[in-house]
């Protein structure tokens, strides 16, 4: 039963009775995405525009899809379309292993640079206190943090939003607002030959920041999702996240 503090009316999601909803399918106009019938051993499939067939198919090194065992990662390279000239949005479903501890903050999807700072975007979530934050690089290395721990083996939706130029950079966690950089957003520099990765980021020999858990979805959109969009993908991903 889904919680009564989220049942309120939003765009395309309509009450069926007291305590059900009629769920609608995911936001369909998404650059790329990586879920569900989108792998086969440790290759991940795009499935946009056409599923699965194997056109943008990318070797990673997942240990068991979709699990992530601290030394393991999936690349799906540095395709044209993911170098976002503005407003952008990236979802991913993940649970956070806690029975391992690590240090640092495991990396759950990015484009990370070997140098640090210049990163494009990533999506992080500490080991230690269950923190959930996002950065992304403009003219300068902006961040954004969620106020509440996560680290509770369970599986969480968050997502990192870029409005663009004159806009916010924003994260939600669970369909839900937890933090925002007021006029952070904005292009975002240093695309360059930097992959997109889960599960770590790209300092060589440094694994502390590998994640250890579950990364089932990654979804990428070239633009900035309302809050609305973002509830309602919450809403259709829970039954497989419960």
């Amino acid at each position: 039963m889904f919680s009564r503090r989220k049942r309120r009316h939003i765009s395309g999601i309509t009450e069926r009775s007291s305590n059900s909803l009629v769920i609608p399918d995911v936001t369909a106009d998404a650059t790329a995405r990586y879920e569900n019938n989108s792998h086969a051993g440790t290759t991940w499939y795009d499935l946009m525009p056409n599923p699965a067939n194997g056109t943008d198919g990318t070797i990673g090194a997942a240990f068991t899809w979709p699990n992530f065992n601290g030394e393991s990662f999936v690349s799906i390279g540095n395709p044209t379309k993911l170098q976002f000239a503005g407003a952008f949005t990236i979802c991913t479903w993940s649970n956070q292993d806690t029975d391992i501890p690590r240090q640092g903050n495991e990396r759950i999807v990015s484009r990370d640079a070997a140098g640090g700072g210049s990163r494009p975007f990533l999506i992080s979530q500490n080991e230690i206190n269950g923190l959930v934050q996002a950065f992304a690089y403009t003219s300068v290395l902006k961040n954004v943090q969620a106020a509440g721990a996560y680290n509770t083996d369970t599986f969480h939706f968050i997502c990192l939003v870029n409005e663009g130029a004159g806009g916010d950079l924003l994260i939600y966690v669970d369909g839900e607002l937890q933090g925002t950089n007021a006029g952070a957003g904005g292009a975002v520099a240093n695309w360059l030959t930097i992959n997109t990765e889960f599960g770590r980021h790209q300092i060589a020999g440094d694994t502390t920041d590998y994640f250890t858990g579950v990364i089932d979805t990654g979804r990428f959109y070239g633009r900035a999702l309302s809050p609305d969009e973002i509830l309602r993908d919450y809403y259709a991903g829970l039954p497989a996240h419960s």
